[in-house]
């Protein structure tokens, strides 16, 4: 039985995501549906707002991967004095209590450098720079509590996993971003998607 959907109520982004998916032989109807509520809602944006992206799409693969590429530097930066001190050999054989210190600088330093724009606008500074955020599937900001403890820190437990670690948070996590709703594994884990904002 062929139930009626009420798209009006969707947000900007879940209208961008539903014209991508939906089957547009079967259902002709509702994609011109959906097609027109994205154009009247991209109408109902302020005039004075003049974007590249409209504010609430999912930000595109390219623009993330930047977004990565300076938080990876930045990150890398931070982690120059522990190799420096402690010396790259120690990270051959590792001990539990290595472990959990590096665990902890790394959670400390990623607080001081992204910790205010995470807090505020949902961003690290690699996303502040490349106007995009971290948002909840209806389009709200997420708070810090969402994005660090359900999105990040599942990430940065599993990256102390010898071989599999880096496996899946190398390669399984960021190949994620090739389907359809152009999330992570760490977005489908916290329920969260990258979208366009105004800072």
């Amino acid at each position: 039985m062929d139930s009626k959907i009420d798209f009006s109520s969707y947000t900007l982004d879940d209208l961008y995501s539903s014209s991508e998916s939906i089957n547009r032989e079967r259902f002709p109807e509702r994609a011109k549906e959906i097609d027109e509520l994205i154009r009247r809602k991209k109408k109902e944006l302020p005039e004075e707002i003049d974007h590249t992206r409209d504010i609430g799409e999912k930000a595109t693969k390219s623009d993330r991967l930047v977004a990565a590429i300076i938080d990876g530097v930045i990150g890398m930066l931070t982690m120059i004095p522990v190799f420096h001190y402690i010396g790259l050999d120690a990270f051959k054989d590792p001990s539990f209590s290595l472990l959990g210190s590096f665990f902890l600088y790394g959670v400390s330093t990623t607080l001081l450098c992204h910790g205010y724009l995470l807090y505020y606008y949902g961003q690290t500074i690699g996303k502040n720079i490349m106007s995009i955020r971290i948002e909840n599937l209806d389009g709200t900001k997420a708070s810090l509590v969402t994005i660090y403890f359900k999105r990040m820190l599942p990430m940065q437990l599993i990256g102390l996993v010898p071989s599999v670690g880096q496996l899946v948070t190398g390669f399984i996590n960021p190949i994620f971003i090739f389907g359809k709703q152009r999330r992570c594994l760490h977005d489908y884990i916290a329920k969260t998607k990258v979208s366009y904002t105004s800072k």
